[in-house]
């Protein structure tokens, strides 16, 4: 977006408050803050702030930004997440539908996440130690927590949608966190006492085999069971 959008906004601000003055200081703001927001959006959200939030005086670059977040998420569908009483009331349903052992496969993302931290509460085996007001109150909590990060999550990757270069570094890091949980990474600590992720040395099954203590027969079997 160039600086000629933004200044076409302020005059629409201009234009629709007069007894308000803009200093030299917010043009400036406005040009550095939101000149990078596609001219549709932004000209949009302003007309919200104008139309629907009925502003008396110039809108602060937050205000602004944050009415361009909220048309981008509609634009862009993002999922507008449950409330947490309703999952609540679904984790109830699942348990008594499914019972302990198998309640779980029938929940998902946040919802399943939040239910972990209470599950235990459901076995059974505990007896008359359920309390339901208390897992009720966790698990709200609990979601409420993981669905706020879950929105912040949605407006980080749609403030970056067209940095090419944020965009490879999520992806790398994306990379490297899966090889992390499937193993073949490991955190190490560093002599200075910072951590860090370092991948682990290949293990060469054929030479392990090769080296060990066991009959020509048995090596050659363990060979063709890993496929050597």
């Amino acid at each position: 977006m160039a600086k000629a959008d933004v200044m076409e906004v302020i005059l629409l601000l201009q234009s629709t408050i007069p007894n308000s003055k803009l200093s030299e200081e917010n043009v400036r703001a406005y040009v550095s803050f939101l000149s990078d927001i596609n001219p549709v959006t932004l000209k949009q959200a302003v007309v919200n702030l104008v139309r629907i939030n009925k502003i008396k005086f110039y809108p602060s670059v937050g205000e602004i930004l944050s009415a361009c977040e909220d048309i981008s998420s509609y634009v862009n569908a993002h999922e507008e997440l449950p409330i947490a009483q309703g999952e609540w009331e679904k984790v109830i349903k699942t348990v008594g539908a499914y019972g302990f052992e198998h309640g779980k496969e029938h929940l998902q993302g946040i919802t399943l996440q939040a239910a972990n931290t209470i599950w235990s509460s459901f076995n059974p085996r505990m007896g008359n130690e359920y309390n339901e007001a208390s897992c009720r109150s966790q698990f709200i909590r609990c979601y409420e927590q993981l669905a706020e990060r879950e929105k912040h999550r949605q407006r980080m990757a749609n403030s970056i949608k067209d940095n090419h270069l944020l965009l490879k570094a999520r992806e790398k890091a994306e990379k490297e966190r899966e090889l992390l949980n499937a193993g073949q990474k490991k955190i190490e600590m560093t002599a200075t006492g910072n951590l860090v992720e370092v991948v682990k040395e290949p293990v060469d099954v054929a030479k392990i085999i090769d080296n060990s203590q066991i009959s020509d027969k048995g090596r050659e079997l363990l060979k063709q069971a890993i496929g050597g």
